[in-house]
């Protein structure tokens, strides 16, 4: 992956390349010597000296500028095999497996701190695992205010994407709103319309397979990063070469990273594809999983999108997302804190409609993105300190709590004086079960549940445990104390 960069003297610089190519080393290359060489050859040279190159890790070189004006590099260094390039390039190649083990790319816009502290946890732990710490990590990093500025202020920035602005910005709100499954459905399509649009303005065709699009609009950015690397000036093809300066120029990595997570994650064939993000756009298309559904996702193709109109800019040299992320503005603010709103507004409709099916004796139907364990196991655990834990404790109980169970349907508690102790259950509602109250009973004496009787007689029979609802039980006073007052 290269592209030479093609001046009118070009020939002048390659025979002058090949020249040096016949030293033993190329370290032994100079001012003197290359000049030398050029007046052999006939070639008018203005200026020559030694130089170092590039934006990042430079390369030493000699640095000749040809009558007219064509300026050319000679690197002092082998374009492979050298000890310092090989221990950048095996350190760039780890650093890349850990963004292949949590499927994800070298990020811009993310402080190095912030970085280095997400792939050190990740590091030495399984793949689950290392997606379960790159989510959290991932949360506190791309939060909803970087979403927001992302959605509102560099997305649409993009000529790829500006038709679908609205629809980013819809998908964002109703995310936020609950709609999480639909959310994400709605981007993952946009990801290859923008890649097929930024690859056919890169001069692709019109016929170009997925992979060989990505191939095209990456590779446009990488040529790009590449030209800017060696200052517009002639260089050796092989120095040219993503595989030279993957570890040399952080812009690079970046696009190379981008382009392994499109290639070997979003568009990984579907017998192929060995993912645990499940975010892949094969999957997705012909319904082979319903993985791709998991709320983390959101954020992914948010940043993925944004990240495209960083290659869009690079390798068309149009309009696009900027490599320097912009201070949050007036648009992206009323955004953000619109999200906001919506998230409080669905945390108050999620718990009315808690309400509603509890009073029918029914759990919250699942969605694709939340079951309702997380509400069940808060409201569970508010109640039982509010309607348990303290009256016992009001009554002289020493008490212990369990935390909820995982499906959140119930929440153990034991209650302890000098003398004696019982067992307690608080189930989240009446309509549990039978085999969950025949367990329940073989650890507690008392089995309570949220709210009023809903058929009781239905699900709490054959065992010897007293049953009832929560407000209608008072604790006893805990022998040899007496209620506290």
């Amino acid at each position: 992956m290269s592209m030479q960069h093609q001046t009118g003297n070009s020939s002048k610089f390659i025979a002058l390349w090949r020249r040096a190519l016949t030293l033993p080393n190329l370290d032994e290359l100079s001012p003197k010597l290359v000049d030398a060489w050029a007046m052999q050859h006939g070639t008018a040279v203005t200026q020559v000296g030694e130089a170092e190159v590039g934006s990042f890790v430079k390369t030493p070189a000699i640095r000749l500028e040809l009558d007219g004006g064509d300026c050319g590099y000679l690197p002092k260094v082998p374009a492979e095999q050298h000890p310092a390039w090989d221990a950048r390039r095996a350190s760039c190649e780890q650093r890349a497996k850990l963004w292949r083990k949590v499927e994800w790319f070298e990020p811009l816009w993310v402080p190095q701190a912030r970085v280095e502290a997400l792939l050190q946890d990740v590091r030495s732990c399984d793949h689950e695992r290392a997606l379960e710490l790159f989510n959290y990590h991932a949360s506190t990093i791309y939060t909803v205010p970087f979403q927001a500025v992302c959605v509102a202020q560099l997305i649409p920035q993009c000529r790829s994407l500006q038709e679908f602005v609205p629809l980013v910005r819809e998908s964002f709100l109703a995310f936020y709103s609950g709609y999480r499954a639909s959310s994400i459905a709605a981007l993952i399509p946009l990801v290859e319309s923008a890649v097929s649009r930024i690859a056919k303005e890169a001069g692709g065709g019109q016929d170009l397979t997925t992979v060989d699009a990505v191939e095209k609009a990456v590779a446009s950015a990488i040529d790009k990063a590449t030209s800017i690397y060696f200052e517009g000036s002639w260089a050796p093809r092989e120095y040219r070469t993503m595989s030279y300066l993957l570890a040399l120029d952080e812009r690079i990595y970046v696009f190379e990273t981008f382009r392994r997570w499109l290639r070997t994650s979003f568009f990984e064939r579907t017998g192929e594809y060995s993912g645990t993000t499940w975010l892949n756009r094969h999957l997705f298309a012909h319904g082979m999983s319903a993985s791709w559904q998991q709320a983390p996702n959101f954020i992914r193709l948010i940043v993925a999108l944004t990240t495209l109109g960083v290659i869009e800019r690079w390798g068309t040299d149009s309009s696009g997302a900027s490599l320097f992320f912009p201070e949050m503005d007036g648009d992206a603010r009323l955004l953000w804190q619109e999200a906001l709103f919506r998230a409080k507004a669905q945390g108050i409709l999620n718990r009315l409609a808690e309400e509603r099916y509890h009073a029918h004796g029914r759990l919250v139907p699942e969605m694709p993105t939340d079951d309702g364990t997380t509400l069940r196991r808060a409201i569970l655990a508010d109640d039982c300190i509010n309607d348990l834990v303290r009256p016992l404790r009001d009554a002289g109980w020493s008490v212990e709590v369990d935390d909820p169970d995982e499906s959140g349907l119930y929440i153990t508690l034991c209650a302890k004086s000098a003398s004696s102790c019982f067992g307690l259950a608080l189930l989240y509602s009446c309509a549990t079960a039978n085999q969950i109250y025949r367990a329940l009973a073989n650890e507690a004496d008392i089995i309570l549940y949220r709210g009023a009787p809903y058929h009781q007689d239905q699900y709490a029979y054959g065992i010897d445990a007293h049953v009832g609802p929560v407000t209608g039980w008072q604790p006893p006073a805990a022998p040899g104390l007496g209620a506290r007052r």
